[in-house]
This record gives structure tokens, sequence and C-alpha cells, in this order.
């Protein structure tokens, strides 16, 4: 099959071969309608067109020849935070990908976060820098997941939300790490538990299942799941704390909050400190992630422990042996995560 051009977009899309040029490179000197733009990258994305052979030796079966070219480089390629690297989740897996890498003798062609990009500036990223594979971390859509499947031959996914797009993936699962959480509180007593954080209903994300795995824990004890005990929350301090504020001004509390990550944890907590209220006493709450900070804030945050680091460290381990042709079909490796108990929640009868 002969790979896309320009001129089978423009075709497609019944605009000229010079405007899908100018959409692609991001070329703002005569700028097309927000309409077409979007209707392009949408057949971009449909026919997989790759502008250059660097780029597109990564979507095709390299040849002997060009198998004895290879970089030695992987990407790194971030889709849930601006800045990733003072993230206190994906940074750790980031280090753990860097030292990997490098005891492989591989280098670190590139890292980038595709949340603060546009369509093009992204598109560009991806396509025209060489790299051997990537590792990708965070939560993306359904039309992201085509690019990245367009664009990389090889290709790890590292992070708590499995994906099953048909590439690797090293994941602590988060699904289970959430049932684990909410059987926890559950078996102190709650009844009444709240859930902060992402609700796939309210996204486009396909690998998001922290809120799934609350719902399964809580209906198979057949406790209520209802709207005024789960917020929709960007996995932010600031997001949870105005929510927190929120949910304390309609009153009254659920005696318990899971948390989908420490961050978010440490945001509401701010929020029943100033508002007077006592935790655990008055409300308890457990996060994910065992972030450093979590142990350090006040009350000490119950938590489940990822193995940040590991997840990074294998997935390198498993993209470089798919890179040097030890294996061809897509494997998941599930790293066990650990509850972590300290000081933020109480059983009902102690409150």
């Amino acid at each position: 099959m002969m790979p896309a051009t320009l001129k089978d977009i423009a075709v497609k899309a019944k605009v000229s071969i010079s405007t899908v040029s100018r959409i692609i490179n991001d070329d703002l000197s005569k700028p097309a309608s927000q309409e077409t733009q979007e209707k392009v990258w949408k057949i971009v994305r449909e026919l997989g067109y790759v502008p250059n052979q660097n780029a597109r030796t990564l979507v095709k079966n390299l040849s002997s020849t060009e198998q004895s070219l290879k970089t030695k480089a992987i990407g790194c390629i971030f889709t849930s935070t601006k800045d990733t690297f003072n993230d206190p989740f994906f940074s750790f897996i980031a280090r753990g990908v860097q030292m990997e890498a490098a005891k492989h003798s591989y280098v670190l062609g590139y890292s980038f976060s595709s949340s603060d990009m546009n369509q093009s500036a992204l598109y560009n990223n991806i396509t025209t820098n060489k790299v051997d594979g990537a590792v990708v971390m965070g939560r993306f859509d359904r039309n992201f997941l085509d690019l990245l499947k367009v664009n990389f031959g090889n290709l790890v996914y590292a992070g708590l939300n499995y994906v099953n797009g048909g590439f690797d993936e090293v994941i602590c699962d988060a699904y289970r790490a959430s049932i684990c959480a909410v059987e926890y509180l559950i078996s102190l007593g709650h009844r009444r538990i709240g859930y902060l954080g992402p609700v796939p209903e309210a996204e486009e994300v396909i690998n998001e299942h922290r809120f799934a795995g609350f719902r399964q824990a809580m209906t198979a004890k057949s406790l209520e799941v209802s709207a005024q005990c789960f917020k929709t929350v960007e996995l932010t301090s600031e997001s949870s704390y105005q929510r927190m504020k929120e949910l304390i001004a309609e009153g009254p509390l659920p005696t318990a909050f899971f948390c989908a990550n420490d961050t978010v944890a440490i945001g509401a907590m701010k929020a029943v400190h100033e508002a007077g209220l006592t935790i655990p006493a008055d409300v308890s709450f457990i996060g994910i992630d065992d972030i450093e900070m979590s142990a350090y804030v006040n009350p000490a945050l119950t938590t489940i422990r990822v193995p940040k680091e590991e997840l990074g460290k294998f997935a390198v381990k498993i993209l470089i042996d798919r890179i040097e042709g030890g294996h061809e079909i897509p494997v998941r490796l599930d790293i066990p995560f650990e509850l972590m108990v300290r000081e933020s929640c109480v059983s009902v009868k102690d409150r």
C-alpha cells in the first residue's frame, strides 16, 4: 500500500494541497478556518500520513540495511501534564526511564508533553524526530492512540490505567488499586464514601479506570454510589481544593473520601482543615501513588504505593527487547501495589 500524500489528504478534504501543507506545518500566514483544520487533521489520522522518511521507517518493516542504522534512542511522550519533570508522579517514572535507558546504552532522543501543544506542533514532534521506539505516559483519547500506533512501530505504555491498545504495557493496575483503597475504607466501617477524581463519562480518555474501581467496590457491598458523593476533578491540588470547598458548603460530607491520587487528596485535605474540620475524626482520606509529600502532610496520608521508578525501568526493558527483536506480540506487565496505612483514616466507631 502506497503511503498517503498531501494530495491524497487535499482530495479527501476538498481543499488545496497548499492549505493542507499550511495546516500540518502550523503556518499562520494564511490560516484556514477551524472547521477546515479539524477536517484535515481527522483525515491525516485516518490515512496515517507521515511527512518524512525518518518517521516513516518507524511504521514500516525496516530492511536489514535500515536495521543496522538504529539510533539507540527512545522518546518519552507525556500526555497528562504540562510540567512533567516537576510532577510528583511522572517525574519518578521518567527517572526510571532515563536510568534504564542509560544502562542499555540508549539515549533519550526527546521528551515532551503533548498537553501544551497544538495539533500541528504535536504531529511534527512525533513524526520528524527519529527514535527507535517511545514510552508513553498519561491518559489520552482514541485519536491520540491512533496517532501513536501509526507513527511508532515500537511503543510501550507506562502508568496506572491499562490501554488495551495492541502494544506493550507496564502498569500498576489503577482499577484493582482503587478497589483495594475503597475496601479498606469499608473495612473501617465507612458506608457513605465519596470519590474525587476523573469520571470517564465526563472525559474522552480511553485509559481511566479509577472511578470504575470505586464503583465496583461500593456496589459489591451494596453501598450507594450517589451523585452527591462523587465529583469530577482534575488531577491537581487546586482543582480538588476548590471542589471540596463546594462540598463542604453543600454538606453534609461523606465520612470518607477515596481520591484518585495523592495530589488530589492533599488539596481536598487543605480545604477540610480551613473549614475547621478534623482529619480523620470528621472525615477520612485515602489516595493513590504514595508521592513523597504524602508522608509529610498532617495527618500523614494513607495511600496506595505505586512503584513509580520500576514502572519506568520495566517499560524501557520491554521496549528495548521489542526494538532488538526479542518479542513481537503485545505484552502487559502488572507491577504490584501496596496499601500504606498512615494517619488519615480511622474506623467509624472511633470517630
